[in-house]
C-alpha cells in the first residue's frame, strides 16, 4: 500500500493507475479520479474533488505522464494531488474511472494509499511537526527553518539508534536464498505486494505464500516473515508440490524478489507515540542547549572519587572504589544520557540479524 505525508506533492511513483488493452498501454478517451477518506469505516467521505461525486479529470498531460499511464494530478493548483496539513491520518480510498469511447460506458478501479504524518515538500515524513515542537515550550527564535531541520537530525538518529524506521516505505528488495521456507525482515511488514522465488521471473500466486504482519497478536512484528506454503495449504516444505525443485527459497545470491511496504507503525500507519516522544525529547534538548559551553560560567566540579579501597605506603600507590556516578552508562556515546530517550530506544530496537548455516539445494 503506498504511503503519502500531509502536505506532500503527490508523484507519478506513489499514486497511479496504468490501463493496458490486449496487455499493451492504452490511452481511454477519458480518465478521473476521486479521493475517499475512509479511516472511519466505508462507505467513507469523498475529500478530492470537494464536490461529491465528481473525478478529476487527467486524461490528458500532465496528469497523463506516459501512453496509458497516470497518476493523482490536481488541476486547479498544477500539481500532484497533496493531502491537506489538517487530513486525516490513516488509510484513504483512491478511486479511478475511465471509459474507452465517448458516452460509453465507464470502468473502474480503486487502491487503497496510507495519509502519514509529514510536512509540505518532505521526502521523509516528520514524525513530529513544528507545531508540536512549539507547544512544548520552545521560544522563537530558533526559526521553523532550524526547528524543522533539529527534528529531521534527531529523528535520523533514532532510526539508526532502533535500526528500522516508523513511517510506511515501499521496497523492492533482491534476497538471498537459504534452502529454506521462510525469508525474515528486520524491520516489520505491512503489506506484501509481489513475491518472486528462485529467478522466475512470474509473481508466485498469493496463495502459496503467508505474510507475517499482525501488529496486536501474535507479535509478528517482533519476528516479520514471508513464509511459502503448498497449494493444499500444507505448510511443509518436504510435501509441498515441486516448483522448480522443492518449494522453498533455494539458496543462491540475490535470487529472491520481494516488493511490499515495510516500517514499525500503529494500526493506523501513524508514528508510535513513544517514538515521537523521543524525538520531542531529543529536538528540545538539543535546541536550548549550546553547542559550546559559556566560558564564563564557572567551570563544572571535579570528578568525586569514590572511597579509599587499597593503599600502598612505601610504593605510593591508591585504589579508589568505583563511585555510583562513574559505574552509570554513558549514555550512547555520549549523544544523549536522558534515561527515557534510552529506555525509548532499547524498547523499540530491532533485533541484529544472524546468518545461519543451509543444506544445499536439491537439484
Amino acid at each position: 500500500m503506498p504511503a503519502i505525508a500531509r502536505g506532500q506533492e503527490n508523484t507519478t511513483s506513489i499514486i497511479n493507475w496504468f490501463v493496458t488493452l490486449s496487455g499493451s498501454p492504452f490511452n481511454p478517451v477519458e480518465v478521473g479520479f476521486r479521493v475517499i477518506d475512509i479511516t472511519g469505516g466505508l462507505p467513507g467521505t469523498q475529500v478530492f474533488p470537494t464536490t461529491p461525486g465528481t473525478y478529476e479529470d487527467v486524461t490528458n498531460a500532465p496528469g497523463r505522464f506516459a501512453d496509458g499511464s497516470f497518476y493523482a494530478y490536481d488541476n486547479t493548483a498544477g500539481a500532484g494531488w497533496t493531502p491537506e496539513l489538517t487530513a486525516n491520518l490513516g488509510t484513504h480510498r483512491v478511486e479511478w474511472r475511465w471509459r474507452d469511447m465517448p458516452g460509453g460506458p465507464y470502468w473502474t478501479g480503486a487502491e487503497d494509499v496510507q495519509v502519514i504524518s509529514g510536512s509540505a515538500g518532505a521526502s521523509d515524513p516528520l514524525y513530529v511537526s513544528v507545531a508540536d515542537i512549539r507547544a512544548l515550550g520552545v521560544p522563537d527564535p530558533p526559526s521553523d527553518v532550524q526547528v524543522e531541520a533539529a527534528i529531521r537530525l534527531w529523528q535520523k538518529f533514532i532510526e539508526r539508534a532502533c535500526r528500522q524506521w516508523f513511517y510506511p516505505k515501499d521496497l523492492e528488495m533482491y534476497l538471498d536464498g537459504t534452502d529454506s521456507d521462510a525469508i525474515h525482515f528486520g524491520v516489520p511488514i505491512i503489506s506484501i505486494d509481489e513475491v518472486r522465488i528462485n529467478d522466475d521471473p512470474n509473481p508466485l500466486a498469493a496463495e502459496l505464500y503467508r505474510v507475517y504482519n499482525a501488529i496486536d497478536y501474535p507479535l509478528d512484528r517482533q519476528n516479520p516473515r514471508v513464509k511459502l506454503v503448498s497449494a493444499d495449504r500444507r505448510p511443509d516444505i518436504y510435501t509441498a508440490p515441486f516448483y522448480r525443485g522443492r518449494h522453498h527459497f533455494r539458496k543462491g545470491r540475490q535470487n529472491q524478489y520481494v516488493k511490499g511496504t515495510f516500517g514499525y507503525v500503529e494500526a493506523d500507519g501513524s508514528v508510535p507515540a513513544l517514538i515521537q516522544r523521543a524525538v520531542s525529547v531529543l529536538v528540545i534538548e538539543k535546541l536550548l542547549a549550546p553547542i559550546y559551553p559559556d566560558p564564563s560560567l564557572p567551570s563544572p566540579p571535579p570528578l568525586v572519587s569514590g572511597v579509599i579501597k587499597e593503599e600502598k605506603t612505601d610504593g605510593h600507590a591508591i585504589k579508589y572504589d568505583v563511585t555510583e556516578s562513574m559505574a552509570r552508562p554513558a549514555g550512547l556515546s555520549g549523544i544523549t544520557s536522558n534515561q527515557e530517550v534510552l529506555d525509548i530506544i532499547r524498547l523499540y530496537k530491532a533485533p541484529i540479524g544472524c546468518a545461519t548455516p543451509a543444506h544445499p539445494s536439491i537439484r
